[in-house]
């Protein structure tokens, strides 16, 4: 008797040796379906942050402190969200107040979403507090 065989166990025929089993194939599909799934429901919206990050970051940097005044940045913005047709962030979600000698645009928010059945997603983005140098009124 061989080593590696046991007096209970046939060696394994040619067929069955043969390629991916339907059980493994059916699993990898759903485990493959599943991440597809969720790649396609957390894009979207991660694209629109960028979008609405991008947004804050050019009006702030735009914006001349000495001869606008912050209403024409909230002017700015609300019109670089329409045109970028941001939906999920208003203008009214969006803070913009002065504090200490700086120009502070604060426009954190969180998009809650369905991930199936009764699961939701939620994502939190936290890092959009833009300061800018006030450069003239404080």
């Amino acid at each position: 008797m061989q080593r590696n065989q046991t007096a209970h166990s046939k060696p394994l025929s040619r067929r069955q040796m043969r390629g991916f089993s339907i059980w493994f194939l059916s699993l990898s599909m759903l485990l493959l379906g599943g991440l597809l799934m969720l790649a396609l429901r957390i894009m979207p919206i991660y694209a629109e942050y960028l979008t609405v990050r991008d947004v804050i970051v050019r009006a702030a940097a735009q914006h001349d402190s000495e001869t606008q005044p912050l209403a024409d940045l909230r002017v700015r913005i609300a019109k670089l969200l329409k045109a970028n047709q941001v939906d999920d962030t208003s203008i009214d979600e969006i803070e913009i107040y002065r504090d200490r000698g700086f120009i502070v645009v604060d426009a954190n928010y969180g998009k809650r979403f369905p991930l199936f059945w009764i699961l939701d997603g939620v994502m939190k983005f936290d890092d959009l507090v833009i300061k800018t140098k006030s450069k003239g009124r404080t």
